[in-house]
C-alpha cells in the first residue's frame, strides 16, 4: 500500500470511530399511540434514548424484538435510529391473529456490558368490532356501577293505578370476540312500557359499559294472554329461541294457582301453566304474570358472533354462526314480531325480517332485557293472593313460654301472581303486635335475587320481657293474651323508591 493511501485509510477510520454513538446511559419508553389498538390497527410506540449527561442522543441504534414471540403480530422496523434534537426513534406494531390478547416490545442499544434495554407497557388488543356474543344488558345494580339483577318495581297501586316515575337505572356492556370492552361505542334503546333514555355512549370506567335510566310511565305493557313454559321455545328463521319468560321468574315451578299448590312436589321438566286468575276489581280481565313483564332491548353496530375455529379473526365459509333477527321488541314474550312490535330497519326495505341466513360482518345486533312492574293486592285480592301457612289456620291458641317466641309464615304475591318488588335490605314484616309480644323480621337484609309467583314471608312473634334486664323479670301469673297482624313493607325502587305495605294475616295466642 501507498504511504499516502495509509494515512488516508487511518484517518477515515479515525472519523467514523469519532462519529458513531456510544450506547446510551438510558434507553426509555416514551408513549404509544392509539392507546386502545384493534386488531388489523397500527399501533406506534416511541422510545428514547439519553447519555450520560441526561441529554437526547441522536444516531443511536436500536432493535425491536417481541418479548415473546406471538403468532399474527408484526413488528417493522427491526432496526431504527434515534432522531437528531430528541432522541426518539419510532417503531409500529400491527396485530392480524384472530385472537391476539397482548404482546411486550423490548428495545436494545449497545452491546456487550454497554447495552440497554427497555420493555414497553403491555399493548392488549381489542376485536375490530362488537360481538353479539359479548353483548349483554341488564337493569338494576347489584355488585356496584355496572352490574345489573335487580329485576322488579313497584310501578301499581292497590287499585291498579299507575305509580309513574319509578326509576331503575340500566346497563348494557359491549365487548369484542375476546371479550376485552370497546370504548365509544353508540347503543340505542327501545322499550314496550314506560320512559328508557334514547341513546347512550360506552365508556371504559366499568370496561365497555353504557348506562342509561328506565322509568315508568305511558304507554303501559301489555295485557297479554295467559301462555304456557316450555325449555324448547320455537328458534327459527323467524323465532329468537327466548324463552317465554326469564328464568328469574321462576317459570319452570308455574301453577295456575300457585299460592294453592305451594309445598307440592315440584315438575320443573315438564311444561307449565302460567299463573291466571279473574281480576276481582276489572270485569272480564284475565291477571297473569307476564301481563307486567316488560321487554326492553338494546342496539349498536357489530358482528354477528362466529365460531373462529381456524383462529384467523375473521368468519369463513363452514364456520358456526348466530344468526340475528332484526332487532324487535318482544311486547308478548312470544320470540317473534308481530304487527304493532317497534323494530328497528336494519336494511331499510320498510318491514321487519327474521334471520338471513347469512353470516353479517356489520350489522345491528342486539340484546334483550325484560323487567316487571309490580302491584300490592287490594282487600278484594287477598283471597288468592294471601296465604297462611304457619301457625296453620286459623292461627289461634299460639302459646309462647316466658323469654319465648314462635314463628310466622305465609305467602303472599301482587295482583298478576307475581313477587311484590322488594329493593331494600331493609323490607320486612315487623310491628303490628296487641299485648306484651313484640314482631320482627326472622331474617334482615335480604334482597330476593328472583321473581316467583310469590314471596315467603317469615317473622318472630316474641315474649316482650326483656332477658337482659336486671334483675330478670318473672313470668307473668297467668297468660296473656295477644293478636299481631305484622306489617311487611317492600320498596318499590332502588332509586327513591316509595314503600308500599301488606298486612298479615291475623295470628292470636297467650304468654306467660
Amino acid at each position: 500500500m501507498r504511504p499516502g493511501l495509509a494515512s488516508f485509510v487511518a484517518f477515515t477510520s479515525m472519523v467514523l470511530l469519532a462519529c458513531s454513538s456510544p450506547a446510551p446511559a438510558t434507553l426509555e419508553f416514551v408513549d404509544q399511540s392509539p392507546a386502545r389498538p384493534r386488531l388489523g390497527e397500527i399501533t406506534t410506540l416511541r422510545f428514547r434514548a439519553v447519555d450520560s449527561r441526561g441529554m437526547a442522543q441522536a444516531g443511536t441504534q436500536v432493535t425491536f424484538t417481541l418479548q415473546s414471540p406471538v403468532p399474527g403480530v408484526e413488528i417493522s422496523p427491526a432496526v431504527g435510529t434515534t432522531n437528531p434534537g430528541d432522541g426518539i426513534v419510532s417503531m409500529q406494531v400491527v396485530a392480524r391473529g384472530g385472537r391476539v390478547a397482548s404482546v411486550v416490545v423490548v428495545a436494545s442499544a449497545g452491546t456487550g456490558a454497554e447495552a440497554k434495554s427497555v420493555i414497553s407497557p403491555v399493548i392488549s388488543f381489542a376485536g375490530t368490532d362488537s360481538s353479539s356474543r359479548q353483548f349483554t344488558f341488564q337493569c338494576g345494580s347489584w355488585s356496584g356501577d355496572g352490574s345489573g339483577l335487580h329485576h322488579a318495581i313497584g310501578a301499581w297501586d292497590e287499585a291498579r293505578n299507575l305509580i309513574a316515575g319509578v326509576k331503575v337505572r340500566c346497563f348494557a356492556h359491549v365487548a369484542d370476540r375476546n371479550g376485552d370492552g370497546i370504548e365509544g361505542a353508540q347503543v340505542s334503546f327501545l322499550t314496550e312500557a314506560g320512559t328508557i333514555g334514547p341513546t347512550s355512549t360506552t365508556t371504559t370506567d366499568v370496561v365497555g359499559s353504557a348506562e342509561v335510566l328506565y322509568k315508568t310511565s305511558f304507554p303501559l305493557p301489555d295485557d297479554v294472554a295467559p301462555g304456557e313454559f316450555s325449555w324448547t321455545p320455537t328458534n327459527d328463521a323467524t323465532h329468537t329461541g327466548e324463552y317465554l319468560a326469564p328464568l328469574w321468574m321462576q317459570p319452570f315451578l308455574w301453577d295456575q294457582s300457585p299460592l294453592a299448590a305451594y309445598n307440592t312436589p315440584p315438575q320443573p321438566f315438564i311444561n307449565r301453566p302460567e299463573p291466571q286468575r279473574a281480576d276481582p276489581i276489572r270485569p272480564g280481565i284475565i291477571n297473569n304474570p307476564r301481563d307486567n313483564l316488560v321487554a326492553l332491548i338494546a342496539v349498536t353496530t357489530g358482528e354477528e358472533a362466529f365460531d373462529d375455529d381456524n383462529n384467523n379473526g375473521q368468519w369463513d365459509t363452514g364456520e358456526a354462526f348466530v344468526d340475528l333477527t332484526e332487532p324487535f321488541v318482544d311486547n308478548n314474550d312470544n320470540g317473534t314480531w308481530d304487527p304493532g312490535e317497534r323494530f328497528v330497519d336494519t336494511n331499510g326495505d320498510g318491514r321487519w325480517n327474521g334471520k338471513n341466513g347469512t353470516y353479517d360482518a356489520s350489522t345491528n345486533i342486539w340484546v334483550q332485557e325484560r323487567i316487571l312492574w309490580t302491584g300490592v293486592p287490594h282487600e278484594l285480592d287477598k283471597a288468592d293472593t294471601v296465604r297462611q301457612i304457619s301457625p296453620a289456620p286459623p292461627a289461634t291458641n299460639v302459646h309462647i313460654t316466658h323469654f319465648g317466641s314462635a314463628g310466622a309464615t305465609f305467602l303472599v304475591s301482587d295482583p298478576w301472581y307475581n313477587h311484590i318488588a322488594q329493593n331494600s335490605e331493609s323490607d320486612g314484616c315487623t310491628g303490628g303486635a296487641e299485648g306484651p309480644v313484640k314482631v320482627d323480621p326472622f331474617i334482615t337484609g335480604q334482597i330476593p335475587l328472583t321473581y316467583p309467583s310469590y314471596s315467603v314471608e317469615r317473622y318472630l312473634i316474641s315474649d316482650k320481657h326483656d332477658v337482659t334486664q336486671e334483675p330478670q323479670p318473672g313470668p307473668f301469673p297467668a297468660p296473656v293474651v295477644w293478636k299481631t297482624e305484622a306489617t311487611c313493607t317492600y320498596t318499590a325502587a332502588q332509586l327513591e323508591g316509595h314503600k308500599v305495605s301488606v298486612t298479615a294475616p291475623v295470628v292470636t295466642g297467650d304468654v306467660l
